[in-house]
């Protein structure tokens, strides 16, 4: 796969036309190349989102919205739909609100957010609160995150891991009823990191929209379920 410098001189893509209809949006820790079993059956754009991939990080820690504006004036303006697999689901959701799209498709995305940590993320902000009065270090925050923080946030730092951080706390259960671009939603049926509650639960947000139920598989399911993925597509 040959991957294009776009005109921001920062972010890669596989482009396979001059005038791409669908633009493919990765998951947190992914490329473009989750993609690529799908995307060449259709004329589009499968983006290395800034700072994953080869496209270089941010200047800044961006938001899942900050993250649509910026690829919205990158994007050819002959793109159509948009398909957003988890993190990239949370931007396309975004760039909706931004500019009129004929559909959107949202694979395994975290739509709404559900916070099972209650305890730990108590025990947190105490610390912040402890450390604001000079009373532990940075470092001892900093050991508790890297201890009970998730995998993704042990494995990124400086402004990705901010960016995380802003993307684990956008919340877009009070938006989804908002949009009002058409949604087609796709969920692996065993999906254990985003579970297909979340799905169903948007699914009976959204104005309009349809749930499609990938069966027996889980979250990482662009290549293995490839095809059930186009033949969706190709319905819209």
């Amino acid at each position: 796969m040959a991957l294009k410098l776009l005109k921001d001189g920062k972010t890669f893509a596989d482009v396979n036309s001059e005038k791409p209809k669908i633009c493919f949006l990765h998951g947190w820790g992914r490329s473009s190349d989750d993609f690529s079993k799908i995307s060449k059956k259709f004329e589009s754009i499968a983006i290395d989102l800034p700072g994953f991939g080869k496209s270089e990080e941010p200047e800044n820690s961006m938001n899942p919205k900050e993250y649509a504006e910026y690829l919205t004036n990158l994007i050819p303006d002959t793109v159509e739909v948009l398909v957003g697999h988890s993190f990239g689901g949370k931007i396309a959701v975004h760039m909706s609100f931004i500019k009129k799209y004929k559909k959107i498709v949202l694979i395994g995305a975290p739509l709404i957010r559900k916070n099972p940590q209650t305890i730990l993320n108590f025990r947190l902000n105490l610390y912040k609160f402890l450390n604001s009065l000079n009373l532990i270090s940075d470092k001892t925050i900093e050991k508790y995150k890297n201890k009970y923080g998730s995998e993704d946030y042990k494995n990124v730092a400086g402004i990705m891991r901010d960016t995380l951080v802003k993307t684990v706390n956008d919340d877009l259960s009070q938006l989804l009823e908002k949009v009002n671009t058409k949604v087609e939603l796709i969920w692996g049926e065993r999906d254990t990191v985003i579970p297909l509650s979340i799905g169903e639960e948007a699914n009976a947000k959204l104005k309009e929209s349809k749930l499609t139920i990938i069966k027996n598989e889980g979250h990482n399911m662009l290549k293995s379920k490839s095809d059930q993925i186009i033949r969706v597509l190709k319905e819209l």
